[in-house]
Parts: C-alpha cells; sequence; structure tokens
C-alpha cells in the first residue's frame, strides 16, 4: 500500500468508531487467542505429550529470538514513519518493521501446534492470519512485512521442529518424542 491507501484505510475507520473500536477488538483478541491456545496446549503437551512440549517451547521461542534479531538488523522504518502518516492506533516505534513480529511468532505457534494437533495448527493459521491483515490495515506495517513475518514463522517451524527431532535422534532420545 501506498501513504494515500494508508490515509483512506485509516480515514474510513476514524470516520465510523464502531468499526475503529471492532478493529481493535479483533486485532487484540487474535493475539490474545494465539497466545492463550498456545499456552493451553503447552499445558496439554505437558500432561499428555511430554515428549512433544519440549520442541512446542523451544522452537516458537527460537523464532521469537531469531526473528527479532533480523528485524534489529533490516531495521526497516515503519510506513506510518516513512510515508508520513499517524497510524490508526498510536504507536511510537519507529523502525524494525520487516518482518512483523506479531505475524512469525503466530506463525511459528501454529507451525509447531500442526505438528502436534493438526486442527489447532490449522486455527492458529487463521488467527495469523487476521493479525496480519490487521496489522496492515492498522498502518504499522506493510504487506511485505507481514507476509516475510509469516513465511519467516512458518518456515522456521518446519526446518526448527525437523531439527529438534533429529537433534533428539542423533543423542537417542527421539523415542521420548513419540510418547
Amino acid at each position: 500500500m501506498n501513504a494515500e491507501q494508508y490515509r483512506a484505510v485509516i480515514g474510513w475507520f476514524n470516520a465510523r468508531p464502531a468499526a475503529k473500536k471492532a478493529l481493535r477488538l479483533v486485532s487484540r483478541g487474535a493475539v490474545a487467542a494465539v497466545y492463550l491456545l498456545y499456552l493451553g496446549m503447552l499445558a496439554w503437551l505437558a500432561w499428555h505429550r511430554m515428549g512433544q512440549f519440549w520442541p512446542a517451547l523451544v522452537v516458537p521461542a527460537a523464532a521469537f529470538v531469531v526473528g527479532t534479531l533480523v528485524r534489529k538488523v533490516i531495521d526497516r522504518p515503519r510506513p506510518y514513519t516513512a510515508l508520513g502518516f499517524a497510524p490508526l492506533f498510536p504507536k511510537d516505534k519507529t523502525g524494525q518493521s520487516m518482518p512483523s513480529r506479531h505475524c512469525f511468532s503466530a506463525a511459528a505457534i501454529a507451525g509447531a501446534a500442526w505438528y502436534v494437533l493438526p486442527p489447532l495448527g490449522a486455527a492458529l493459521a487463521v488467527l495469523a492470519v487476521i493479525i496480519a491483515v490487521c496489522r496492515v490495515v492498522t498502518g504499522v506495517h506493510y504487506v511485505s512485512d507481514v507476509l516475510a513475518g509469516l513465511a519467516f514463522g512458518a518456515v522456521f517451524a518446519v526446518v526448527g521442529w525437523d531439527a529438534f527431532v533429529l537433534a533428539a535422534s542423533a543423542v537417542g532420545v527421539y523415542a521420548i518424542m513419540l510418547v
């Protein structure tokens, strides 16, 4: 999107307080739902499938750390900074737009969940896409930021899970992953 498009979308929501409030609720609600479902999954794994608990915990955490470092290195300006408009909801961060941390975190969690409970992984993937749309519509990310975030998180989850299983099998603890 360009500055004119961001201004048009933000202006539309600012002219409709109920829609703006609904967007804020959806945006925050989707993020909260991802983390609550993730914590619920981890608790369930700790009780029922301890072998899958560790990769489900470590892989998204590693994605968060690596993705955060990538953001700092790239340090892309936020669209509202680069294009000179006010985001829909106040935000004071000027850089670290690429990739979207909300998106790569949600995608990494969805990817890890897919290995454990595919229906939960699918639901979390839908929430990740909702988060991505909200991040663009509110003016805090470019479309490329959220797409990069979703791709980074999903690929990191697949590669990370496989690497975890490979490392576990190399040290002879793969059998515990099947429990």
